[in-house]
């Protein structure tokens, strides 16, 4: 059986792409892996490196670095590339999956024989680039690692089509879409609440600025009294920002923060409600573009979408008639839409989710990884 390694510099255990890769190859590859923190599976033989912890020294001389343009000097330097440095010299894979740009240098330099794929989460060189500090500092970084080390690459894929023409454009290469959709979920014993005078909303996800998730809570302040909306919310580092939602919810009687479940129990939990509901403001350009994990297990739970115009996600909800979309990013437009929407449109939409889960599914995109693997061997 052929070794294969999966390298991310982040938690195995909680990302959800990371997740899926595991679950689709195991028993088809010998599964290492390498970061922070193992995934849940036994069957995985796992290399941890320690997180690095960034002292304000440590920052200040890598921003030095980074302004006089030394960027192999500041790859190199990394804590956590020095760490996983130590560990990939001795050890040899037929295939290595590199997620992001980040790990794909160290995976270039010692991959020996091995055949080397890429999964790019996002369209790196303008992840952030809402902060100015960002874009000074490490968007021509990202765009450095980029240029030089994706076309050495055996494949290259990315979540969606947008990123991916992004890249082909931008780095002359070709590269693939494999979604961030969820596993094949049964349905729920009945796709509608009984009592539709009472719609229950649902957005889960981490409290962070760049979502905007105020913006939600403000929608509910437009809505007529059928709606609620329900956050489960993780706090993270954004303690302060987490906060103010809480702040918020406490005057309002139709939203309120509920306590997130494990990543396993997600769908089945989201099943009990009537809308998946996500307005992910257009801050910057992966925002715009963004097609998430949450959004598939709005359709794996069998819910009625409600989005705001992010055309990525707004392609797949036109195509297979799941949902509504504002017509801005305001909280007074997707308001307007959703106070139109009738229990019949809204069981409707949710009998399309039904069907959608059977196409729209990680299933279907292991076959594409299975296949890229076959391919590149």
């Amino acid at each position: 059986m052929k070794k294969l390694l999966i390298f991310d510099f982040h938690d195995h255990s909680s990302n959800p792409r990371t997740y899926r890769g595991y679950k689709s190859l195991k028993g088809k590859y010998e599964l290492f892996g390498l970061g922070y923190v193992a995934p849940v599976d036994s069957l995985v033989q796992f290399l941890t490196i320690p997180k690095p912890k960034w002292t304000l020294k440590m920052k200040l001389i890598q921003r030095f670095w980074l302004l006089f343009r030394r960027y192999e000097h500041v790859y190199w330097n990394l804590p956590q590339v020095k760490s996983a440095e130590e560990i990939l010299k001795d050890k040899e894979f037929d295939i290595i999956i590199a997620h992001n740009e980040e790990s794909l240098p160290l995976v270039l330099k010692y991959k020996k024989n091995a055949k080397v794929i890429v999964d790019m989460h996002e369209y790196a060189p303008k992840e952030f680039e809402h902060s100015f500090w960002w874009r000074f500092y490490f968007a021509p970084y990202k765009h450095y690692l980029c240029q030089t080390y994706l076309p050495k690459a055996d494949y290259v894929y990315t979540v969606n089509q947008g990123f991916a023409e992004e890249y082909q454009k931008n780095y002359g290469i070709k590269c693939g879409v494999i979604t961030s959709a969820a596993y094949y979920f049964a349905p729920p014993p009945q796709l509608f609440a009984q009592d539709s005078k009472n719609i229950k909303l649902i957005y889960h996800g981490i409290a962070s600025p760049e979502r905007g998730i105020e913006e939600m809570i403000k929608t509910m302040d437009y809505v007529d009294s059928r709606f609620s909306l329900d956050l489960m919310l993780v706090a993270t580092y954004h303690q302060d920002y987490f906060q103010i939602l809480k702040d918020m919810t406490e005057n309002r009687k139709n939203v309120r923060i509920i306590p997130p479940v494990s990543f396993e129990e997600i769908i089945p939990f989201s099943s009990t409600y009537d809308i998946g509901f996500y307005i992910l403001q257009p801050k910057n350009y992966n925002g715009f573009y963004a097609l998430p994990n949450k959004f598939f297990e709005f359709i794996q739970a069998r819910l009625a979408i409600a989005i705001g115009p992010n055309p990525e996600m707004a392609r797949l909800v036109k195509q297979y008639n799941l949902g509504i979309i504002s017509k801005d990013f305001t909280p007074e437009s997707m308001a307007e839409e959703l106070n139109k929407l009738t229990k019949e449109q809204i069981l409707h939409y949710k009998e399309n989710a039904n069907q959608t889960a059977k196409i729209l599914n990680a299933e279907r995109e292991r076959e594409k990884i299975l296949g890229i693997i076959e391919e590149i061997l």
